[in-house]
């Protein structure tokens, strides 16, 4: 099974018959129950994760233990920010943890750091995922500081409704306050609103999107 799923890796088919056979040889699957936790770069370095199935959550947590999602990855999309061993321009520690129960494709950090230094290609994949996830947290850290809380929740939804495929989000408010950074009360009361204005409808666990273009306006 894994050797089919190596096979998926974005890399793959730039790495030369001695490399697929190490990958194939060394990565290994690893199954997560929800919220568990995959990496923290302070102390430990996994190498890259490959999402088979389930989603992930990168974030940085504070002395005094404040969280701040910093980006979500879902299915077939990479993780390189486990691999801070590799990459050293990752200078600063983030805590990786599941979001759900997952599948995931573990490439060691011992053979990642072989590949970068034999495979241009590899070494340059790397590095673009990892500019490419930096984009996304000074995106985070735009929205923070100049975006109202409501057009905040209203992206977050829209996204969310655009990566999952479907108007009807599974996710409690606790988890949307985390995600968008903010507290739970205050989404609380947002989401009111924005149910009373018939963009939304909020059930237990989960969150309907009735009118996107209300949404989109919004954000």
């Amino acid at each position: 099974m894994t050797e089919r799923i190596v096979e998926q890796l974005p890399f793959w088919d730039h790495l030369s018959s001695d490399e697929k056979a190490l990958v194939s040889e060394r990565s290994f699957l690893r199954m997560f129950s929800a919220n568990q936790l995959i990496s923290n770069t302070d102390n430990s370095c996994t190498g890259i994760v490959f999402i088979v199935r389930g989603g992930i959550r990168t974030s940085l947590i504070s002395e005094e233990g404040k969280e701040i999602t910093l980006f979500r990855l879902g299915s077939g999309e990479c993780c390189v920010t486990t691999a801070s061993c590799v990459i050293k321009q990752i200078s600063f520690g983030t805590l990786v943890t599941t979001t759900e129960e997952s599948t995931l494709l573990i490439v060691p950090a011992s053979l990642c750091e072989h590949l970068t230094t034999n495979n241009i290609y590899v070494k340059a994949f790397m590095l673009e995922v990892e500019a490419e996830r930096y984009s996304q947290v000074v995106r985070v850290l735009q929205q923070m500081l100049f975006k109202r809380l409501d057009q905040r929740v209203a992206s977050y939804l829209i996204e969310r409704a655009q990566a999952c495929g479907s108007p009807e989000l599974k996710i409690t408010q606790d988890e949307l306050a985390r995600d968008i950074n903010s507290a739970r009360e205050a989404v609380t009361r947002v989401l009111h609103r924005l149910a009373g204005d018939d963009l939304i409808g909020v059930k237990r666990g989960r969150i309907l999107i009735l009118n996107e273009n209300g949404l989109r306006q919004l954000a």
